[in-house]
Order: C-alpha cells, then structure tokens, then sequence
C-alpha cells in the first residue's frame, strides 16, 4: 500500500515538500499518496508585497491558485483549514470535518502576527506584510507630504531579515525621483543588523545608509509604546509623520491550541534538527517560519525552501527504503539595494552540542541585474501555478 504524506501550509515550505515528494517518488516509478491542505486557495509570494507598495506590482500578480499544483505536480491539493493535529493517532482534522490519515506529515503554516502585544502598534502605522497592507502602504506612500519616515522592527527575530534595511533604500529612491528628500530612520533593537545576516552584509548595509542618508537607529532595547506621531523605546522617543512597521512573529493558532508551542519560547512551534522533526513523533516534519528559529535559522523564504527539501529528503528516505538526505545549503539571499540590487551568501553548519544551524555570510554581488534576477524568479515561481 502506498505510504500517505500529508503536508499541511499552503506557502513555500509545504509547496517545495509536496512538490519534491511527489515529483522524485514519479520519476523513481514508486507510489506516494500526498496531500496538500491550505487555508487559503491562493499560494502568495510575499516579497512581491514590496513591489505593490512601491506601484511596481499589482496585487494580483503577487499569487496564484495553489489548486495550480494539481496539474502542474501530480498532488492532491485540499483548500480547507485545518482543526486538530493527532499526533499519535496519525489524524489530521479539517475545520470542514474532514480526516487525513497519514504515515508522515509536515506543518509548514508560516507565522502569525502580534501587532496587539505593543500598545499602538496595532493603530498606528504601515506595513507590507499582507496584500492588504501593502495596497494601504501605496496610498501612504504615494499621498505623503511629511518630513521624517521612521521604520520600525519591535523585536527580533522578524520576518525576512534584509528588511526594514531594504525597503528603506527602496523608499529612498521612490521620494527622490519625485524631488522629495524625507528624513529616514530605521529602528533596530539590537546594536548591530548582523544578528541573522553576517558582519559582511551587515557591514553592506551601513555604507549604503550612509550613501543614501538613512539614519540608522539600533539598540532601543525595548519597545515601549506607539502613538500617532512618536515611538517611544526603552532608550529614547522618535517622532514620525509616516511609520512603517515590520510585524512581531507568534505562534499560529492552531498549533498553540495542539500543544505544539515551542516550551523555550512560545512564539515558535516545538522542532528538532537537524532534520526538522518533532522531538517525540519522528514522522512528523515542522518547516514552516514558526521552525526556524529554535534551530538558529531566519524566518525567511530561503530558509524554509532549505528545511522543506530536507524534510521532503528525510520521508523519500523511509518511505521509499533509501534516499539520500542533503545537508542544509548555503542560502543566497538577493535584494533589492536603492535602484540597484544585491546577493549575499550565507553557508551553514551544524552545531550538535547546541542543536542549533551555524551560518557565515557575506556579500557576493551588487548591481542592477540581481534585482532583475529577484522579481524574475518571483514571478516565474508563480506562473509554474498558472
């Protein structure tokens, strides 16, 4: 009988494993049965937020239907949340009353957003973060007439770690081909941007503020309040007539409500590496954003398309009597730097004593053509859904 895989998260880390699953167990003339349950029928990119922020993007082009991986794949795709995680019985219960027995399983649900944990932060400001906000961040954007723009990360770690630095350069170029030279902050609670990207892109990132003149602010420790025209930290206030605002990452709630709290740090989900796995249920493989940080990795796209193809590894493995397992990749982060763009790479270790990945990074290029390599695999990750 053919063994059943069910992958749960219809973003990129549940994408990549059941495509990679499916796809190798065909080409192998093996049998798998997968399933794919999504919340949502549409599978986002959510880097391309940026572009509709900026008016570069539509937020049509920002998704497309992941019932596409059907026929592009050979999966079965669900679109129904899921309820109840039964670990030991193997079950995975939809809110729609459906039940999916499994062999292995994969959660890959992304993060949630804390905005209510910081008084005001849910009022006041923008974001990016969602195809909502960033239409909202357009208008603001477009219609800001104001002196001081003020980009703010409440805590680390936050989603995609070359951003507020990135979308700043961004903003910069968009006020300036307008004649317009608004006063930038970004506010960071750390002393240094290196915590999840290296001293070398770290180092990138402030003589390109400097280049750009974009005051850079770290160290506030700690987020005391937001008002309509000021934050207020632990080491001082800044005032603003636009706030942009990176959202602090919690645990979704579905897997709170199944015990899958992280028991160090409940923001995340419980996970073990280095192959990604649940500590007690071994066939249960956690890949999602709410994953990466207990095992040392950002919560970012690359990451998470890294430990799905480990995990996607790790099932061919036992389902199929044999499969090699890769160990983590080096990552090649691109972004876009002012009008131009850059790629840092960051190459990973594993540490067995502290159970956690260790990385190095550092630039490889800059130049017009890596933001031209950013939006083209974006884009074209999609339309393999159309």
């Amino acid at each position: 009988m053919a063994k059943k895989v069910v992958v749960v998260g219809g973003g990129s880390g549940g994408l990549v494993t059941a495509r990679m699953v499916q796809t190798e167990a065909r080409r192998l003339g093996k049998d798998i049965d997968v399933t794919l349950i999504s919340a949502s029928e549409k599978h986002y990119m959510p880097p391309l937020f940026s572009e509709v922020a900026l008016g570069t993007a539509s937020p049509e082009e920002t998704w497309a239907p992941i019932k596409g991986a059907e026929q592009a794949y050979g999966f079965k795709v669900v679109i129904d949340p899921v309820k109840t995680f039964d670990l030991k019985g193997q079950k995975v219960v939809t809110e729609g009353g459906k039940t999916f027995e499994y062999d292995f399983l994969t959660i890959a649900l992304g993060t949630a957003y804390g905005w209510s944990d910081y008084k005001g932060l849910d009022k006041y400001g923008v974001h990016n973060y969602t195809e909502e906000g960033a239409v909202e961040m357009q208008k603001a954007l477009y219609e800001f007439k104001g002196k001081k723009i003020v980009f703010l990360v409440p805590e680390l770690p936050f989603r995609c770690g070359i951003y507020p630095g990135e979308m700043a350069m961004n903003i910069r170029a968009y006020y300036e081909t307008r004649g317009m030279m608004p006063e930038i902050t970004v506010l960071f609670p750390q002393e240094a941007m290196r915590a999840g990207l290296g001293e070398g892109l770290a180092e990138f990132f402030g003589r390109r503020f400097m280049r750009n003149h974009i005051r850079y602010e770290p160290g506030f420790e700690e987020l005391i309040e937001v008002t309509e025209n000021k934050v207020i930290t632990k080491k001082g206030e800044y005032e603003y007539d636009l706030l942009i605002k990176s959202p602090p990452s919690r645990l979704p709630k579905v897997l709170a409500d199944n015990g899958l709290a992280h028991p160090g740090d409940k923001r995340w989900s419980v996970v073990t590496g280095p192959l990604f796995q649940h500590p007690e249920y071994k066939n249960v493989y956690l890949v999602g954003e709410h994953a990466m940080p207990p095992v040392g990795l950002m919560t970012a796209g690359v990451p998470i398309h890294n430990a799905a193809v480990i995990a996607a590894s790790s099932i061919l493995n036992d389902a199929l009597g044999g499969y090699l397992i890769p160990s983590y990749a080096p990552t090649l982060c691109v972004g876009h730097s002012y009008e131009s763009g850059f790629a840092g790479n960051c190459e990973f270790w594993w540490i067995p004593e502290e159970g956690k990945w260790g990385h190095a990074c550092y630039t490889v290029a800059t130049g017009p053509i890596v933001r031209m390599m950013k939006d083209s695999f974006y884009r074209g990750w999609l339309d393999a859904l159309r």
